[in-house]
């Protein structure tokens, strides 16, 4: 696929999954204006990837509904069906979706269950397989995590 149809492709869906958020959180009847209380239900897109195939895009929604830094939920939209699934638990965070050459399997940091560090799932979002713990970096380089592919 060319890669500036990919990039126009990416921008396209972030924009639509962006505008679909701030929609959900849209009061409806009568304008209130935005409360302090509305920070922790406001959502953003952190990261998209296309997989290679181009059939699958997996996303990152930045969420602000507990206490602490904000974290990361990874989901996977099938383009063809366009359902979405989300990899992991309600309170499970993840991030940094990273798909294999083949686009059988996507990589990603997160925490789920009682372990955190690197994880591997199927395209769909199943068979999620702990790796290995990672530990934190102040790395001002950007990109090393593409290093797990």
């Amino acid at each position: 696929m060319d890669s500036q149809f990919r990039f126009v492709l990416l921008r396209v869906v972030s924009g639509f999954l962006f505008a679909v958020t701030l929609l959900a959180y849209a009061p409806s009847g009568s304008a209130q204006g935005l409360a302090s209380s509305d920070i922790s239900r406001l959502r953003s897109v952190g990261s998209v990837e296309l997989s290679p195939d181009g059939r699958r895009i997996a996303y990152t929604i930045v969420m602000r509904d507990r206490p602490g830094r904000p974290y990361g939920q990874l989901w996977i939209m099938d383009l063809g069906t366009q359902k979405s699934a989300r990899v992991g638990g309600e309170k499970d965070a993840a991030g940094g979706p990273l798909w294999s050459p083949d686009g059988r399997s996507l990589a990603f940091e997160g925490s789920i269950a009682d372990k955190s560090g690197l994880f591997v799932a199927r395209a769909d979002g199943s068979d999620i397989t702990f790796l290995a713990f990672a530990n934190g970096t102040n790395s001002p380089l950007p990109g090393t995590g593409k290093e797990y592919t």
